[in-house]
């Protein structure tokens, strides 16, 4: 027989109900799911386009800054993604806060709390409507929402996009006395 996790919300629990069954094997499937996002931006922030290329569906989609960009396909996305953060550029993508559900046995959603910096160190067109020259530094936060599809054994990235809460962008007069210094491996083991 299966452990299973009782959880209560307040009201439900004054009346005696329990709200939502959690089984050990929820337990699993939600420390995949977290384990697939954290690599998305392993992969993401150390520029290991096949790494990041193996989070996805063969046909996911993706909507990036609110639906501003977007892709559909696994080929697509990576190729997009790198055309938008090419090595010139450094990025750290924060996730925090998941709440994941499990919708069937072989697919999940999840909303995850977005923190992320980047430095842009030239211009990129792909960024026109920020007018990136070169020099800036972004910081923003928002919350991804995705969905995911279990395929032969492995949870993948079915659907990305996020909405932002905020952006800024400190573009290089305000940021006289900054200096950037990149680590020889992006982050990646040497």
């Amino acid at each position: 027989m299966a452990e299973t996790f009782a959880r209560h919300d307040r009201a439900a629990s004054r009346e005696g109900r329990i709200t939502t069954m959690t089984t050990v094997q929820d337990l699993i499937e939600f420390h995949e799911i977290t384990q697939l996002k954290y690599r998305y931006l392993r992969g993401l922030d150390t520029q290991q386009w096949d790494v990041l290329e193996a989070c996805f569906t063969e046909d996911a989609h993706a909507w990036y800054t609110g639906g501003a960009f977007t892709h559909t396909g696994r080929r697509q996305i990576v190729d997009f993604l790198r055309e938008l953060i090419p090595p010139a550029f450094v990025s750290s993508h924060v996730a925090l806060h998941p709440e994941i559900k499990l919708t069937g046995p072989t697919t999940a959603e999840g909303i995850w709390r977005l923190q992320d910096i980047v430095y842009f160190t030239e211009a990129n067109p792909v960024f026109d409507y920020a007018r990136i020259e070169g020099g800036e530094e972004m910081t923003g936060a928002g919350y991804y929402f995705e969905t995911y599809r279990k395929e032969a054994g492995e949870w993948l990235i079915a659907s990305i996009g996020y909405q932002r809460i905020f952006e800024v962008i400190e573009r290089p007069p305000a940021r006289v006395a900054t200096e950037l210094t990149v680590g020889p491996t992006r982050g990646k083991r040497s």
